[in-house]
């Protein structure tokens, strides 16, 4: 159930915005709940009074999750700040008074407008002038409390306001970690996934491979790129061409062996680099890549399109040096563009014959 309140409207927004918003709902309703109840049964409030003012305050909330599910989320998040702000400041003015320290549940605006703005400083900014003056207006309002209280629920009502408030706070920041922590996430997989294929980047793979070197016995380095990419490209369009990219990725990677390393290095040009594995099991390996992806084509709206690959191979169980073994492998892999494409080519080796499509 909390789920599905949570995800109202999420799929007609910002995510993560319209997720907050109703989940500050679901935090705000309980304890406005419970404040009711508490100044029901500690003032003299009649059932008139306490079912219009409480009532249009927790309507007035609910008109926020309402709003998300229209797909108004930045006038649902605007409009949760405000209705929370004049319900406090009439709270600590015209019912119960400056000495019920209402006002002090408005210290907990500003940290949920940062969670609900936090690309926007400038709106910030101004909440906080706007809770400054809301401040200024409570401690000057001039009218008496509509609901006066005596010594015992003046306590009472104190300690009830600091509770809420550390709840609250509380949640605001265990909210902001966990926020914090998921930006964090999404900036290292953006820094070391290809956004187009999912799989690792030229710099991550280098890193993973830098954190292994002193485990390696040998490597295995197999390049390729997209036989004749550039027609397929000019002929079909660029979006034709990133799903050739994507179905090829998909192919080879159902074929990889755990402990692989598969890179996209730019363009067409893709990497994997194989760990402690034997010379001949890694050639037969890279020949099986090969076939697979010839043997595999594209499925088009009309037709269906043949994708090869031209790839080269290079071992060592010495050197061990990433830069070298590229080089290797990058001449042995225009050996096989000059050879006639589709085919495997590794660098102690001769050619072998092109694979039909």
């Amino acid at each position: 159930m909390l789920h599905k309140i949570l995800n109202i409207g999420t799929d007609k927004g910002n995510r993560h915005s319209v997720r907050m918003t109703n989940l500050f709902i679901v935090l705000g309703l309980p304890l406005l709940l419970l404040n009711v109840v508490i100044q029901g049964l500690e003032h003299q409030i009649t059932a008139p009074e306490f079912w219009l003012i409480n009532g249009l305050i927790m309507l007035a909330f609910c008109a926020t999750t309402l709003l998300n599910y229209l797909g108004h989320n930045d006038l649902a998040k605007a409009w949760i700040l405000v209705m929370f702000v004049i319900d406090i400041s009439i709270a600590s003015t015209r019912w119960f008074g400056i000495e019920s320290l209402m006002f002090f549940h408005l210290i907990v605006v500003y940290p949920v407008a940062f969670l609900l703005w936090q690309d926007k400083p400038i709106l910030r900014r101004s909440i906080l002038v706007f809770i400054t003056l809301m401040f200024l207006g409570i401690f000057y309002w001039p009218n008496e409390p509509m609901f006066p209280s005596s010594i015992q629920q003046k306590y009472s009502t104190m300690a009830m306001v600091f509770i809420n408030c550390a709840i609250l706070l509380s949640i605001i920041a265990k909210l902001f970690s966990n926020d914090t922590l998921r930006a964090h996430q999404e900036l290292a997989k953006q820094a070391s996934i290809d956004p187009l294929t999912n799989i690792l980047n030229r710099r991550e793979l280098e890193r993973q491979l830098d954190i292994q070197q002193q485990e390696l016995n040998s490597i295995a380095v197999m390049l390729f790129d997209v036989d004749n990419f550039k027609a397929i490209n000019d002929r079909y369009g660029h979006l034709v061409g990133d799903e050739a990219l994507k179905h090829l990725v998909a192919c080879i990677s159902k074929q990889l062996p755990p402990n692989t390393l598969f890179a996209r290095f730019g363009g067409d040009e893709f990497c994997i680099l194989w760990p402690n594995c034997q010379r001949d099991i890694a050639q037969h390996f890279a020949q099986q890549l090969v076939e697979q992806v010839a043997a595999h084509p594209l499925s088009l709206a009309q037709h269906s399109l043949n994708i090869s690959v031209s790839m080269g191979l290079a071992f060592e169980t010495q050197r061990k040096d990433l830069s070298r073994l590229l080089i290797d492998a990058d001449d042995a892999m225009y050996a096989a563009k000059r050879c006639g494409r589709n085919m495997l080519v590794s660098h102690w080796s001769k050619p072998n014959p092109p694979t039909s499509p």
